[in-house]
């Protein structure tokens, strides 16, 4: 380097040394930044509490109600080669028979002239099952059966009558084709009118065959038997010892004297017998409305 160059290059230095102690002249200005922006911590996203899901209950399936079948009337007929002739008759099944059981038997005639529905329209079947499913009688059947004029009227017991028709066919036949008890104690038998008659006739000439017995406005006033089919003779002079009697009339009913008649030669023999009379008169309004008394005193043995 030439001599002549030292000086500038001291010179140079000066200044230099001048500037990086903040001398009042000259000043090196360093660039200022500004300061970096904290990146934010990341915040943490709660995890949702799982929601447990609730566990449907299973709706218990219903038991099935316990059904039975309802009650029904059956229709059929009875051959009497003696006769020549078949006799109608139908019999109520109630509701909820069991097929392995066997029931008593309420027979029930009818008036004349009348036939074997006689008892049906007056709604024995509706009154006998409406009863039941009150729990206010047992299961039984009935049977209604049907006689024509010549056998009914023209007749008055022994052979080749009403008596013997059912003593020696009817009941057998019942008896063998339905659930009917064979036992006196499961028996009994009624009728209205010419059918009172009639019931009370075979009853007091087989009290060993029935438990109970009904003559509902029996015609005894215009009854024409011989003694011995005759019910105000028989009931002087039977063996009554055990069977229930039910007698009944109403107060305007041409049948209430021959009632109370066969009522008094009962109660002088001290046998037990229930007497009613009823308001009203010989029609089916006195008998309809006297159903349910009628079944109260047939079942009463039955219960």
């Amino acid at each position: 380097m030439r001599k002549e160059s030292w000086p500038a290059l001291i010179g140079l230095l000066l200044l230099l040394n001048l500037a990086l102690l903040g001398g009042p002249r000259a000043r090196m200005v360093l660039p200022t930044w500004p300061p970096p922006t904290p990146t934010p911590a990341p915040t943490a996203t709660p995890s949702p509490t799982p929601t447990s899901t609730p566990t449907a209950t299973p709706t218990p399936t219903p038991a099935p109600t316990p059904t039975c079948a309802p009650g029904r009337w059956e229709h059929a007929s009875l051959p009497i080669p003696t006769l020549g002739r078949e006799l109608p008759y139908q019999v109520y099944l109630p509701p909820c028979l069991d097929p392995g059981r066997r029931y008593p038997t309420l027979y029930l005639l009818h008036g004349y002239p009348y036939d074997h529905r006689h008892w049906d329209q007056l709604g024995i079947d509706e009154a006998m099952t409406a009863g039941v499913r009150a729990g206010r009688w047992p299961l039984f059947l009935i049977v209604l059966p049907g006689f024509p004029d010549d056998l009914y009227i023209r007749t008055s017991g022994g052979p080749g009558s009403v008596e013997s028709v059912m003593m020696e066919a009817l009941i057998p036949e019942v008896e063998a084709r339905y659930p009917a008890m064979p036992a006196r104690w499961a028996r009994a038998i009624g009728g209205i009118s010419r059918g009172g008659v009639w019931a009370l006739e075979i009853a007091l000439r087989h009290p060993e065959a029935f438990a109970s017995v009904g003559g509902h406005s029996p015609a005894l006033s215009v009854n024409k038997a011989p003694p011995a089919y005759d019910p105000l003779i028989l009931a002087q002079e039977a063996d009554l010892l055990g069977l229930r009697i039910y007698l009944d009339a109403g107060d305007a009913d041409w049948a209430l004297e021959g009632a109370r008649q066969l009522a008094e030669i009962l109660k002088a023999r001290r046998v037990p017998v229930r007497f009613e009379i009823r308001p009203g008169g010989h029609d089916d309004a006195l008998w309809a409305g006297a159903l349910e008394a009628y079944l109260d005193f047939y079942t009463e043995p039955w219960k």
